[in-house]
């Protein structure tokens, strides 16, 4: 957990929520894990709109101002600035997701893994996480949680899945090629045969994405690095911000959503036209920050 609240602070440039760690835990052990780093002088709270984002302690973001650091110097601007307009109207390269999180439910897996495997889990949480797995350029890490839950991350900021014939074919079979793997994992687990095994872990075209980022590059390079994030209504997080691919520093506009469907059900929403060939247009909120 404090791997992903450094990542996002750091990288991301924002407070989080729970909304963030919703594949990891129920929001009660969320509400217990954020207690206690509070206590421990680890994060503070940051601001509270219809729910509660916390930051790093000392690391504050805030709700209505926009900090520029420029040196020395701090200076703030509007949600209607003409640099963050003209950002937005780059010229773009195909939509895309990346840092996927997906979950299903599995009963007794944890049972299993905690009377047969032979994977440590972490004391606190009784977490079993398995090996960093490389599917093509995308890492894929799983987490088998103490309630049966299985939570999937999928890594590919890098190269992102393209909403093209060729990407989406590249994403479900990264799916596909995850499950079998899993599926692999817990036959000596359960020692039984495959269609018990396959009793147990749904398909994957069952499983639920409960978020990505979905964006865009520019096909314009940028000298200079920056970031700007908006909250938009139904706490949709919008940020446009440069990205070191391949050695070029590219401008990236995305939104972080929680599209809470099946794969297919997801893409599909990203197909209707008005999607594909603009992004959401949704009002916004009021935070907007903007950092080097």
């Amino acid at each position: 957990m404090q791997e992903r609240i450094a990542e996002i602070i750091f990288t991301e440039h924002r407070p989080f929520s729970y909304r963030d760690f919703t594949g990891m835990m129920r929001h009660k052990t969320y509400r217990n894990k954020i207690s206690k780093l509070r206590k421990e002088g680890i994060i503070e709270l940051d601001y509270k709109s219809s729910m509660a984002f916390h930051t790093l302690t000392g690391y504050r973001f805030g709700k209505s101002r926009t900090p520029i650091h420029t040196g020395d110097l701090t200076v703030t601007i509007s949600n209607n600035d003409p640099i963050y307009n003209m950002l937005k109207n780059l010229p773009m390269d195909q939509a895309g997701i990346h840092n996927i999180r997906l979950t299903f439910y599995a009963p007794n897996i944890h049972d299993a893994f905690e009377i047969n495997s032979t994977f440590p889990n972490d004391p606190n949480n009784l977490d079993f996480t398995l090996p960093l797995w490389i599917i093509d350029n995308a890492k894929i890490q799983i987490r088998i949680h103490k309630t049966n839950i299985v939570s999937i991350i999928i890594a590919c900021s890098q190269e992102p899945f393209t909403l093209d014939y060729k990407g989406k074919t590249a994403f479900f079979m990264a799916l596909a090629q995850t499950r079998s793997l899993l599926v692999g994992i817990m036959l000596p687990i359960y020692s039984q045969d495959i269609n018990f095994i396959n009793q147990k872990i749904p398909d994957y075209r069952d499983w639920i994405i409960r978020m990505w980022h979905f964006g865009r590059d520019s096909l314009e390079l940028s000298g200079k690095d920056f970031h700007v994030t908006v909250e938009r209504a139904g706490h949709i997080i919008e940020r446009i911000y440069t990205k070191d691919l391949k050695g070029k520093n590219r401008p990236r506009h995305e939104f972080q959503e929680y599209p809470n469907k099946s794969p297919f059900d997801a893409i599909e929403d990203k197909l209707i036209p008005a999607s594909n060939s603009s992004f959401p247009q949704i009002p916004q909120t009021g935070i907007f920050q903007e950092s080097e």
